[in-house]
């Protein structure tokens, strides 16, 4: 006989999407359940530069749009939840960088490029004077430099903070052993059984919620076949290639260098992480990651240290240790293939699909389910489970700059 467990809610995936709304769901009172067949915020999570910013990216043109308009109070509202004040409590998740920085290149174009997204965002991005500039930046250059709003988290920390008081609620579920789904006449999601220690557990949900990512496409085929499966429930695929540059330089850097050409996207953005071994690595991405898609790691680690050459000829990179790898962004599909411009919940009767779009918008995509169970009306229940101790916790994925080969 199978053990059967009941939950109001069921989520797949434990990166930063699910790991939001279990902790808001939870809140309003709901019994939620999160399965992650490998490592929480195994992926695209993991691979975020935990940048939390609020749109200058999406106005380098000097035009606001749905992106810039709707991530402009992210930070703000990331730092109320660091502070223990927001709709998740963030308490003990470590920032990185209480600011990041825009630096021109020393063209015209790149400066009148900065200048529109400075302007577009006004009260977000101010101009740094000379003297306060960061020490990495300090008689180095002759600027302008400007600074954002944003912040940056170490997201291993964000994850263990996410999962730490929800534990009990998280679990391994190895799709590499027999599983299986089922769904009642009418088509809905039912229950999900799976095998674990050779026994078979049965998880029935009210609600489904899938937000593994790349991985949702082959569990939604096991639920709705592929003739009726809604057009909005598509995904796309963005491909990066990102870089590390592992070093001892002694002063962080977060920063986005703008291009010489009109673009919606910093030519590489550059955010400095901690390694378990003590030293510091540089995680580059922006156009450099965009465009590394195309080309082998030998073509791109090349490249990457020319740009950085360039970018900071007063840094000595002799001995700096260059590594890169590939990565997929999955995200809702769009009409004309851009990346979505805000995060998005796409519904099959009782299954949700859902796209955060980008680590700063977890917040958003939170809120848009809370608001879904209220007008669904689906009330919470208490569940008694004491089967839930037998399955294991995922642990937490290993960050790539201490993965480095």
């Amino acid at each position: 006989m199978p053990i059967v467990i009941e939950k109001d809610a069921l989520i797949i995936g434990g990166g930063i999407a699910g790991l939001w709304m279990l902790n808001r769901l939870r809140a309003e009172g709901y019994d939620v359940m999160l399965l992650e067949q490998n490592k929480l915020g195994a992926g695209q999570t993991i691979a975020s530069q935990g940048m939390i910013h609020g749109g200058i990216k999406y106005a380098l043109s000097g035009n606001l749009n749905t992106a810039s308009e709707a991530i402009a109070e992210m930070p703000e509202h990331w730092k109320n939840c660091l502070a223990g004040k927001g709709d998740v409590d963030l308490r003990g998740t470590a920032v990185l960088s209480e600011h990041y920085y825009m630096w021109p290149r020393s063209s015209l174009r790149s400066r009148f490029n900065a200048f529109l997204g400075s302007k577009a965002l006004r009260g977000k991005v101010t101009s740094v004077a000379k003297k306060n500039y960061p020490a990495f930046f300090q008689t180095h250059i002759k600027g302008p430099l400007y600074e954002l709003k944003d912040i940056v988290l170490d997201v291993p920390s964000l994850l263990a903070c996410l999962s730490k008081k929800h534990r009990a609620d998280i679990k391994f579920f190895d799709k590499r052993k027999w599983w299986s789904v089922e769904k009642n006449p009418a088509g809905e999601f039912k229950s999900l059984s799976m095998e674990h220690d050779n026994e078979t557990f049965t998880i029935k949900a009210k609600h489904l919620i899938v937000s593994s990512g790349e991985g949702s496409k082959d569990f939604l085929r096991k639920l709705i076949p592929d003739k009726e499966l809604p057009a909005d429930m598509q995904m796309q695929l963005r491909p990066l290639q990102m870089t590390l540059v592992k070093h001892q330089h002694p002063d962080p850097i977060y920063v986005h260098c703008v291009a010489d050409q009109l673009s919606t996207t910093p030519e590489v953005t550059i955010t400095t992480h901690h390694c378990a071994d003590g030293s510091s690595v540089w995680y580059l991405g922006g156009e450099l990651a965009e465009s590394g898609a195309q080309r082998s790691q030998q073509e791109q680690i090349k490249i990457a240290q020319q740009k950085i050459s360039e970018l900071f000829p007063w840094c000595d990179f002799k001995k700096a240790e260059w590594s890169s790898f590939y990565i997929n962004r999955a995200e809702a599909l769009t009409k004309n293939g851009k990346r979505p411009e805000t995060a998005s919940i796409h519904q099959f009767k009782n299954i949700s699909l859902c796209w955060p779009s980008k680590l700063t918008l977890a917040p958003e995509l939170g809120q848009q389910i809370v608001t879904l169970f209220n007008e669904k009306n689906i009330k919470p229940a208490a569940y008694n489970n004491p089967e839930l101790s037998r399955l294991s916790f995922p642990g937490i994925a290993t960050p790539p700059w201490d993965a480095m080969p």
